[in-house]
Formats: structure tokens, sequence, C-alpha cells
């Protein structure tokens, strides 16, 4: 049954209905589901509950950025929502919604489309494939030699990238838990540490400022960066605790030891401010604030990294 399953699977991935341009087929379909094995490759997908999110999002990015041609327009919400014409793709609707659904045509913008679909699941059967390391070797395989054999190097560079980045992210988040540490983050790459701790980070704060609590997410843009209460350069730590979420303006701050995040769960603010000043006020306004922390416990800092960012904050004597 499973060798069947693969086979009917792979054929169906060869044979999507998408758009065309003359010779040209768009690539949105097929790379909609490279990114999904993706991130069932890199341990991103434990369940059959596929968000329309910001990882989602900047996963697709990536490979479009590598198959794209001339007039392709990097619209991932497009094959979110068309794929269910190809039958092994599903909504569900929000509760009170299924009219709507049954009448939408197209998805109508990501907040009219996020009103209406909760979430996107596979046929049961092909989550299960999709849960299996070799069946995901050959469902990638069935998608780039039929839609994009002449990236075939880059592709694949890029998965392998991404499944590294998910098994840093794991090691990353096994250090929350106390798990000994199994294996040392010098076995990774910059560019795989750097994603891993960002997406990590970020993902933890719901992309929200754990300064000011703005929270802007376009697409896979978020207003937020994943910033290091000790320096890496100093720590040479990636422990997600010794992390936190802020806007560029407060990283910027934090990062010239003008405000710091305490112990004792309040932001502190450099005396070097003068409050007669009207430009330093929304700083100033920041002094004794509460931090915005993540929901789950194990992802709060670490004291030490406050502590450290306390003992530096800059004083003017």
């Amino acid at each position: 049954m499973g060798e069947i399953s693969i086979v009917r699977y792979a054929d169906r991935f060869q044979n999507l209905h998408t758009g065309k341009v003359g010779d040209h087929i768009r690539p949105h379909k097929p790379v909609m589901l490279l990114t999904l094995l993706t991130l069932a490759e890199s341990g991103r997908l434990p369940e059959n509950r596929i968000l329309f999110g910001p990882e989602l999002i900047e996963v697709f990015r990536r490979y479009f950025d590598i198959v794209r041609k001339g007039g392709d327009d990097c619209t991932p919400i497009n094959p979110f929502f068309y794929l269910r014409s190809d039958g092994f793709l599903h909504h569900k609707r929000h509760p009170g919604q299924e009219a709507i659904y049954g009448s939408m045509k197209d998805p109508g913008g990501v907040g009219i489309m996020s009103q209406v679909i909760a979430y996107a699941h596979l046929d049961e059967e092909l989550f299960a494939l999709f849960a299996q390391s070799a069946s995901r070797l050959i469902l990638r395989d069935s998608l780039i030699s039929r839609y994009f054999p002449e990236h075939r190097d880059s592709l694949s560079a890029l998965y392998e990238t991404e499944r590294k980045v998910g098994l840093y992210r794991d090691l990353l988040e096994e250090q929350t838990e106390g798990k000994a540490i199994r294996e040392e983050g010098s076995a990774y790459s910059e560019e795989v540490r750097d994603t891993a701790f960002r997406r990590t980070v970020t993902s933890a704060y719901d992309y929200r400022c754990a300064a000011c609590g703005i929270r802007v997410v376009v697409m896979d843009a978020t207003m937020v960066d994943a910033a290091h209460l000790i320096p890496f350069r100093i720590s040479k730590d990636d422990d997600p605790r010794n992390g936190i979420a802020l806007c560029k303006n407060h990283h910027w701050a934090m990062d010239r030891y003008l405000i710091a995040p305490g112990p004792d769960g309040v932001w502190h603010v450099s005396r070097s401010f003068d409050r007669r000043i009207r430009d330093h006020q929304p700083v100033l306004d920041l002094d004794g604030q509460s931090i915005l922390l993540p929901r789950e416990l194990r992802f709060q800092p670490k004291e030490e990294s406050l502590a450290w960012r306390m003992g530096r904050l800059f004083e003017d004597k």
C-alpha cells in the first residue's frame, strides 16, 4: 500500500493544475509543495496542521527566488489557497465560515483569507508519507525533475540548509528543556545558526517586541529582530533564553547599552537620557515597564543573561 501511495502522489505532484504563460509553467504550486516537504524535513510540521505564517512564507520565498522568471510574482497565498483544486490539500474553516469559503473564488488577501481559513491540511495518507524520509525524497525529486530540473543543485542545497536549520533549532529547544547538549553549535555554519536562532526567538515572542509591544507581520517580514542578551561574540551562546525579540529601535538602544531588561522583570533606562529633552521621552517612558515575555516559560530569559545586560547599562557619570 505504501509503495502504491508514493507512486500515486508522485504522479499527482507531476500533474498539478498550474497556471501557464506560453511555455512557462507558473512555479507557485510546486514551490509550495517543496516548502511543505522542507518544513516536514526540518521538524516544523509535527502535525497535519499547516499555518499560513512567517516561517512558511520565508521558506517559500527562498525557494521561489531560485526558480522565478520574469513576470513571476512571489505570492505564496495563491498556492496555499489554490492547491485545494488538486484534491490532496484541504482547508479547515473557522466556525460559521463554511458558506463564505464555498463561495470564494480567490483568497482575497491575507486578512480576508485568515478570517475564513484556520489552517490547511493534507490527505492523511499523504501526511503519513511526509513523515517518512525516503518518501519525502521521492516526492521532492518528482517535483524538481518535472518543474525545475535546471535548478536541481541550488534547490537541493537550500533543502539541505533548511534541514540543518531544523536540526539546530531542535538543539536550541532541547537546551530550554534542560536536556544535555548533544553536539556543539560549531558544527553548523553561521547562516544556519543565525537563521535558527532568529526563527526560534521571534516565534517564541510571537513576533512582538519585548519592550514596546509592537507586532507587525507582513507576509514573511516582521518588525522584530532576535537579539542576543549576552552578545554571541562573547558568549558563543545561541540558547533562546539568551535571546529576546526587539523592534529595530529598541534593539539598537540595547546594543548601545542605553536600555536593559533586568532580572527584576522590568526595563531600565540609562541615566544619560535628559528628561528635559522631549525627543528622549519615548525611551524614558520605557523605564520600569515590564518585559513582555514569551508565554512558554522555557523560552523566558536566563537570569544571568539579564544580569549581564544590567551590569553594562550605560551611566553618564
